[in-house]
């Protein structure tokens, strides 16, 4: 199973770029096999229908969810699109998650401000069950609290929900870079005195904590660690968007596209798992 995540930028200009769009399914239609499982975040909604059409009918997506219509409700920019092929079956599909009647947090009415950043669909491929996070934290710079918040609901629910096969991607605008050794610099510790700790812990246990549930980071447990080059920067010399996934579901390969980045300011990563 081959699997995309990309933030296509469609914040600028307002009202969407038609043109930048069809460059993007253009380049999605080079591939010399497509993904059955397409992520997409920062999608404008004022372009829906463009991109429903060109994912169904000339790339061939047969179910195709988002949470744009959440992003106009909330009167905020862009949401995220889930597109799978006919390999797969979609199972069920969430948006918002919020911590209540399935945690046992007391804080029963923790939420986020901008849940179209989250988009949870249940695919199934083959008999293989699996639990699709797409994700897309907002800037730290602009939205510390809501960053921080995106990131401790999916982590959150992960941990407190029952243990299962997941994939979770997508651009979480963390780590402030990546150390040889392994050891990621977190942007939480540029946040005020109130925030720091929570924004350094917060960060790490998306960027190191999933190992608990079984999840690993994909791209470097196939390629290791060291000093980051072109290949591995996937926005402005940071390797911020990320693909995580359960290791029994065998993955084979992950990269980021250099190619993919001339259609967006954020570079695909790509996935492929021997399921």
């Amino acid at each position: 199973m081959k699997v995309l995540s990309w933030n296509v930028d469609g914040t600028f200009p307002p009202q969407g770029s038609p043109a930048q769009i069809t460059n993007q399914i253009r380049w999605l239609d080079s591939l010399e096999t497509q993904p059955e499982l397409l992520l997409l975040q920062e999608v404008n909604p004022n372009r829906r229908d463009l991109w429903q059409e060109l994912l169904t009918d000339q790339l061939g997506y047969e179910t195709v969810r988002d949470t744009l219509d959440i992003a106009v409700e909330q009167g905020n920019s862009n949401g995220h699109i889930t597109a799978i092929q006919s390999e797969l079956d979609l199972l069920e599909t969430t948006t918002g998650i919020e911590l209540n009647e399935t945690t046992t947090r007391t804080e029963s009415d923790r939420s986020t401000a901008y849940p179209e950043k989250l988009l949870v669909t249940g695919i199934e491929y083959g008999n293989t069950t699996i639990e699709v996070w797409n994700v897309r934290a907002v800037p730290g710079s602009s939205y510390p609290e809501e960053k921080l918040t995106i990131l401790e609901l999916a982590y959150e629910y992960i941990e407190e929900a029952d243990e299962k096969l997941r994939i979770l991607a997508g651009d979480l605008n963390t780590p402030q870079r990546e150390l040889a050794d392994g050891q990621a610099i977190t942007y939480g510790y540029q946040r005020d005195a109130d925030l720091q700790q929570r924004g350094v812990t917060a960060e790490l246990k998306i960027l190191k904590g999933l190992g608990h549930f079984g999840m690993i980071d994909v791209f470097r447990a196939q390629h290791g660690y060291g000093d980051i080059d072109s290949l591995s920067v996937s926005h402005d010399g940071r390797r911020i968007d990320h693909l995580f996934a359960s290791e029994d579901l065998s993955p084979a390969d992950c990269w980021y596209s250099e190619t993919g980045a001339t259609h967006s300011d954020h570079a695909p990563v790509l996935a492929v798992f021997d399921i």
